[in-house]
C-alpha cells in the first residue's frame, strides 16, 4: 500500500497546477496499489483541500484556483465512488444529507454519503446551500433513520440551527437521528447540541462510526 503522505503531496502539486489529468493519474496509481478509499477521501483529498484553503487564506492561491481545485478534487471523487458503489448492496439504514441554506462547501459531506454507501445505507444526498423547507419536505416523504447537516462557517449556524428545529417540529416522536458536521465543530463541538443535534463528528470516517453505532 502506498504512503498517503507521498500521494497527498503528488496529488497538492496537481491541485496547485491545475492539472486534472495528473490528479486522476495520481489517484488511480495509488487505487492500483491498494490505497483504501476512506483512506484516499481522509489523508488525500480533505487534507489536500485543506492546504488549499491555507494557501487561499495567505494568498497563494487565487479564488479561481482555489475553485478549481476543489472542482477537481469533486471530478475525482465521483469516478471513485462509480467504481466502488457498483458493487455495494444497499441495506436497511437510510439517510438525507444536506448543507446549511447558503453553504457552498459541500464536498466534506459528500465523502460522508460516498463512504454510508459503500457501508450499505440508501443515502439522499441533497448537496449545497438547500432551504430548510426542502429539507423538511424530503425527509416527511422519506423517513430517515438519520439526518447529515453541514456547515463550514460560524454565520451559517443559526441556518442549521433552524434546519434542525423545522426536522424535528416536522417528525416529532419519529424524529431521525441529527448529525452534524463542518469546522465550527470541530472548534467547539458543544455547539452540536446548542443547535439541537444529536452528535458532531470531526471528519467522514468518525461519522460513519457514529451513525453505524447510534442507528439502530
Amino acid at each position: 500500500m502506498p504512503d498517503a503522505a507521498v500521494v497527498r503531496n503528488s496529488y497538492l502539486a496537481a491541485l496547485r497546477a491545475g492539472d486534472r489529468r495528473r490528479a486522476f493519474a495520481v489517484v488511480e496509481d495509488a487505487r492500483g496499489q491498494g490505497l483504501d478509499v476512506a483512506a484516499l477521501y481522509l489523508d488525500v483529498l480533505q487534507q489536500s483541500l485543506r492546504e488549499v484553503g491555507r494557501l487561499w487564506q495567505e494568498n497563494e492561491m487565487t479564488v479561481a484556483e482555489e475553485h478549481l481545485a476543489t472542482a477537481i478534487t469533486q471530478m475525482v471523487m465521483a469516478r471513485v465512488h462509480a467504481d466502488v458503489a457498483a458493487d455495494v448492496t444497499q441495506g436497511a439504514r437510510s439517510l438525507v444529507a444536506a448543507c446549511a441554506d447558503t453553504e457552498r462547501h459541500d464536498v466534506g459531506l459528500r465523502m460522508v454519503c460516498d463512504l454510508l454507501e459503500r457501508d450499505g445505507w440508501d443515502v439522499a444526498y441533497l448537496g449545497a446551500s438547500v432551504p430548510a423547507e426542502s429539507l423538511v419536505h424530503l425527509v416527511r416523504e422519506r423517513r430517515p433513520d438519520a439526518v447529515a447537516l453541514s456547515a463550514s462557517i460560524a454565520p451559517h449556524l443559526p441556518q442549521l440551527g433552524t434546519m434542525i428545529r423545522c426536522v424535528r417540529e416536522a417528525t416529532g416522536d419519529a424524529a431521525p437521528f441529527i448529525l452534524v458536521g463542518g469546522r465550527p465543530f470541530l472548534d467547539e463541538p458543544q455547539l452540536a447540541h446548542r443547535l439541537g443535534a444529536d452528535a458532531t463528528a470531526p471528519d467522514a470516517l468518525a461519522a460513519v462510526a457514529i451513525l453505524r453505532e447510534r442507528v439502530a
